[in-house]
């Protein structure tokens, strides 16, 4: 994963990462410095240790996000389900504006989702 991220971004590293799979060491590897990582979980539940020169050599920021139970995420779709609510959307790009809708989405001025079409 590292590997290829760096070699994608021509050495350089990711700015994102989002860590799903509690593999803290790739992400580490893979962040540009001064990037971010969202740590949302372990595919295992077990945190193996982590060398503190990776830390320091990605000067990134590690930020632990807590996404909730599965318990709580069905709770939540039936309190959506029985509420009827909708997402309020700003604005549909076909997938061929994607770069488009990136850029709309940038300037901070959609209220609501900016959609990009596949089909």
């Amino acid at each position: 994963m590292a590997h290829r991220a760096r070699e994608l971004t021509a050495g350089r590293g990711v700015d994102r990462v989002v860590d799903t799979a509690g593999t803290l060491e790739q992400s580490l590897k893979a962040v540009a410095v001064d990037g971010h990582i969202a740590l949302v979980g372990s595919l295992s539940g077990n945190w193996p240790p982590i060398d503190p020169r990776l830390l320091f050599g990605a000067a990134a920021t590690v930020r632990a996000l807590a996404v909730g139970s599965r318990a709580q995420f069905i709770a939540m779709n039936n309190v959506i389900t029985a509420h009827r609510l909708r997402p309020v959307l700003d604005r549909t790009f076909s997938f061929e504006q994607a770069a488009a809708a990136y850029g709309y989405y940038a300037t901070a001025g959609p209220f609501g989702k900016v959609i990009i079409k596949i089909r």
